[in-house]
């Protein structure tokens, strides 16, 4: 085993702090002048971050709930461009913002014209702004696509409902024959039928077969849209709902539309990015188990992974079951490897159509801090393309499946206390989730046993460390996929060439000792106060609930 001077002196640090406090406890001393707040999160020092955002974490904005810059009670594009600074400082190096255009509604998937901004959020100049203010700080923008359907009220579909020999009437579906999920024509030709598989003002979009969908009107149009947004500087789309461009969520034909549409677009990107990327960001919403999902990957280069990375983890956080995760992530990743090998496998905890992290690890409960803490520290060491959903880094609840559903999750950021926030949108009269029980930005970043900074540090840890970043996932050679013991720890390697490191969790409320073999460098960083004994090569973590810790191995 290697040691260095700096992994001795931590040591006896170490060893001199776990016997102040009770073992498990994180006790908040407040700031230390002589060192960033972010730091005190971990006894160890990192290596330093110099600045470089090598993770390429993504944050998603609700626009009318983030930020109001002129006060009128809803979120503006100005909003989100005067906290890119925040944004910067957090470490994201994307943002993905919520549907922007006009529309009928209040989450905007309702499109009526696609190139034109919802005035409720300002104007094209405004996001024309936000874009190279974003750029400046090294920050891509990606926008909500909604290749799906339209509103019921976009010219084209008013054009298409007047007559049957319409110019638009094939950009949708229609019969003369009623069927399940389909609704009677509103005007016009109202002894005909539409499809529309969400709601009836959002009647489906129609390419004809997949086969010859780029010659369809409707993705030359949609195309052109989106033509309109890359001219615009914008490094990419989300794409919603992307099983259901085509009826069957199984068949060859959404892929196939999909990467007709990433290609041509992608061709356009070419030689437009501010940021020097060689290719168009797009990533896909698939609602899908792992296999059907992987599919999915012979049209795009990313896709969200909903059931099988996070359903895994929150169960993981939820049971105190974890040692199984890595070995089912490295699985999965073979599967989408398989369709496509230079894959992206979009993670995240929670999103807008989801009850937030905090509620599905425990809600009111008071181990649901600690929990989302552990999900951070999880979700930012793993493998993937990390997402963070706005307010997830100061705690929100909200509960989708509770009275008021999707405003839930949906809630104002807080920015500041709610007396002296004038940078809080006001929208929603009730926020009864966020109004107690969850710290503002302002009193967060003061604490460094606070979620925020818990987020602050492990997103600065992904950034600096290129197997943090980009690297491989690997299991220990200690481990034993037959043995239940130490099933609430989680341990894996992620590697990026010359660099290894190893990481582990413990995601229950109950200490643990947990052995490991080994040559360590120095560890690199914790949370919670993870203590540990080495003869040798062989070496004890003793763990507090809800603890991690991070090695710097000697690689062969």
């Amino acid at each position: 085993m290697r040691f260095n001077l700096r992994y001795l002196l931590f040591s006896v640090a170490l060893l001199a702090a776990c016997n102040s406090d009770k073992p498990g406890s994180n006790p908040d001393p407040g700031p230390d002048p002589g060192k960033d707040i972010v730091d005190q999160v971990s006894q160890y020092d990192a290596r330093p971050f110099d600045g470089q955002k090598r993770a390429g974490v993504f944050y998603e904005i609700y626009v009318r709930s983030f930020a109001d810059s002129d006060g009128d009670g809803i979120g503006d594009l100005n909003g989100v461009t005067a906290k890119l600074d925040y944004l910067d400082d957090l470490g994201v190096a994307g943002i993905w913002l919520l549907p922007i255009y006009t529309c009928d509604s209040e989450h905007g998937y309702d499109v009526i014209d696609y190139t034109a901004v919802n005035p409720d959020y300002g104007t094209l100049a405004d996001l024309e702004n936000l874009v190279a203010e974003a750029h400046k700080r090294k920050i891509r923008v990606i926008l909500d696509f909604v290749p799906n359907h339209t509103s019921h009220h976009s010219p084209w579909f008013v054009e298409a409902c007047k007559s049957a020999g319409s110019p638009y009437r094939d950009f949708y579906h229609f019969s003369q024959t009623a069927k399940p999920g389909w609704y009677a024509v509103p005007s016009g030709t109202t002894d005909w039928f539409y499809q529309g598989v969400f709601d009836r003002s959002m009647p489906d979009l129609n390419y004809g077969p997949a086969s010859s969908c780029e010659q369809s009107g409707a993705f030359v149009a949609l195309t052109d849209a989106a033509k309109f947004w890359i001219d615009k500087g914008v490094d990419g789309f989300r794409l919603d709902a992307v099983k259901h461009i085509y009826d069957s969520d199984i068949s060859a034909e959404n892929p196939t539309w999909l990467n007709k549409f990433y290609t041509g677009l992608n061709a356009h990107f070419q030689g437009k990015s501010a940021l020097g990327f060689d290719d168009i960001y797009m990533v896909g919403e698939c609602w899908m188990a792992t296999e059907q999902m992987a599919e999915y990957y012979k049209g795009l280069p990313a896709l969200f992974d909903f059931t099988a990375w996070a359903d895994r983890l929150l169960y993981a956080l939820k049971n105190d079951h974890a040692k199984w995760f890595p070995k089912d992530m490295i699985a999965e990743r073979e599967v989408f490897a398989a369709k496509r090998p230079d894959f992206i496998q979009a993670t995240k905890l929670s999103n807008h159509d989801e009850s937030r992290a905090r509620t599905e690890v425990g809600g009111s409960h008071a181990l649901s801090l600690e929990r989302c803490k552990m999900a951070a520290a999880v979700l930012l060491t793993s493998v993937g393309s990390p997402y963070i959903y706005y307010g997830e880094e100061l705690g929100f609840f909200g509960d989708k499946t509770d009275k008021g559903g999707d405003r839930n999750v949906r809630e104002p950021m807080l920015w500041k206390p709610k007396a002296e926030d004038t940078e809080r949108p006001t929208w929603i009269s009730s926020t009864k989730n966020t109004d107690t029980g969850v710290g503002s930005v302002a009193v967060q970043a003061e604490s460094a046993a606070s979620l925020y900074n818990v987020y602050r540090k492990f997103l600065r840890l992904r950034n600096t460390y290129p197997a943090l970043a980009e690297g491989a996932i690997a299991l220990p050679e200690w481990f034993d996929d037959a043995s239940s013991a130490d099933k609430q720890v989680m341990a894996f390697y992620r590697t990026a060439g010359s660099e290894k490191l190893l990481v582990v969790h413990n995601v229950s409320g109950t200490q643990c000792s947990y052995a490991f073999e080994g040559d360590v460098v120095a560890p690199v960083a914790d949370m919670n106060g993870v203590t540990f004994s080495s003869q040798g090569n062989s070496h004890t973590l003793a763990m507090p609930p809800y603890s991690s810790i991070i090695f710097e191995m000697q690689s062969r």
